[in-house]
């Protein structure tokens, strides 16, 4: 990337981007990462357009989703169909992901043993495909295998809710009936990522939605149900609940993020969490992301009445938050791989109708 002048203290117009101008905030005595100081960054500057769906492991590029020509089908409610692209940080030329027979889209999920991940597509928040493939650190992803989950009659399987178990072997998942809240349970599943075949772990409670699952290095299941994340044993027997909408669990599987009005840390085996950023009157946090050595967040934080986006980022062990900007129709943070550049997206309104990608920088230490 191109050098760029950086910015201290606050800055007010920092993207001219149409009617909003986002601000810029930080504190000037941060304790720095390994990687980067995340307190200090650079003005962001556009690099090219498309949905972000994650960042190579080498800190070279961004894996983005965007509609090509080359792939005239219809998508998701008939709209043109999205392929995922590498896009380098360097300003280089985008390319394909994948074998180049056929569109890639959705959500890539590490955790895969030998480096293996998985890409999920949905449709209206409605399962449609998934792909298991092993990823090199510039970001190919090769050994590409359609993955057809034998859910049982009457189920449905929620996207959101796939990822790794802790050793990497398979995929977990919940499965919601079809007549739910009425209807049987949700269950919790692990999937196995070569035949699809489905193995039942436990039932979540009768009703309720399960949002999201994931797996802790000592064998917890992390479950988000409605406004509840609860950690449970391998029967599914609760030991601690959380308040909170959603989790993400940090890269060595020994703490969980749970964000919701509030965003708290709790450990493995904790029965409770502290807090790392302090609710804020008519805000809710969403579109979390860990950075790739698990010291710091970025996240979204929106007013449910204006629609009014902060993006900012928080270092774990001093709950230092600095903000990187705030407007309207901000979304998706992701550092890129080595942790030195946060990008996020920016919806572009009417007559455009365009999603931009914005880059930020962080001071080298």
């Amino acid at each position: 990337m191109k050098t760029h002048r950086r910015v201290r203290i606050l800055v007010a117009a920092l993207l001219a981007l149409a009617a909003c101008r986002p601000e810029v905030g930080f504190e000037p005595d941060a304790t720095p990462s390994p990687a980067a100081n995340i307190h200090v960054f650079s003005t962001p500057e556009k690099l090219g357009t498309g949905l972000i769906d994650g960042a190579t492991p080498d800190g070279t590029a961004l894996y983005v989703e965007e509609p090509d020509p080359a792939f005239p089908q219809p998508g998701c409610e008939g709209q043109p169909q999205s392929v995922m692209f590498r896009l380098p940080l360097d300003g280089g030329e985008r390319t394909l992901v994948g074998n180049g027979t056929g569109p890639l889209r959705g959500r890539l999920v590490r955790g895969g043993s030998g480096n293996r991940v998985a890409v999920v597509a949905a449709c209206e928040s409605f399962f449609t495909e998934m792909v298991v493939a092993r990823e090199s650190e510039g970001g190919e992803l090769s050994e590409l295998v359609q993955v057809t989950p034998q859910i049982p009659e009457g189920f449905l399987l929620n996207p959101s809710t796939v990822n790794w178990d802790r050793e990497g072997g398979a995929l977990l998942a919940a499965i919601q009936h079809i007549d739910a809240p009425d209807g049987d349970p949700a269950q919790i599943v692990s999937i196995d990522p070569e035949t699809g075949r489905l193995t039942r772990l436990f039932d979540a409670e009768q009703g309720t939605g399960v949002f999201n699952v994931g797996q802790l290095q000592n064998g917890q299941y992390v479950i988000a149900t409605n406004l509840v994340v609860s950690f449970r044993d391998a029967d599914g027997v609760i030991e601690a609940n959380f308040q909170g909408q959603g989790f993400q669990i940090t890269p060595d599987r020994r703490r969980v993020v749970v964000f919701g009005r509030n965003l708290e840390l709790a450990g493995q085996g904790d029965t409770r969490a502290a807090e790392l950023v302090p609710e804020k009157e008519g805000l809710e946090f969403s579109g979390l992301e860990i950075s790739p050595d698990g010291r710091a967040l970025a996240f979204k934080r929106y007013s449910v009445e204006t629609g009014q986006v902060e993006l900012s980022v928080v270092s774990i062990q001093d709950r230092m938050l600095t903000n990187i900007v705030t407007g309207d129709q901000y979304d998706r943070p992701f550092f890129t791989g080595d942790g030195r550049a946060l990008a996020f997206n920016w919806y572009r309104g009417e007559p455009d109708f365009e999603t931009e990608i914005y880059v930020a920088e962080f001071e080298p230490n």
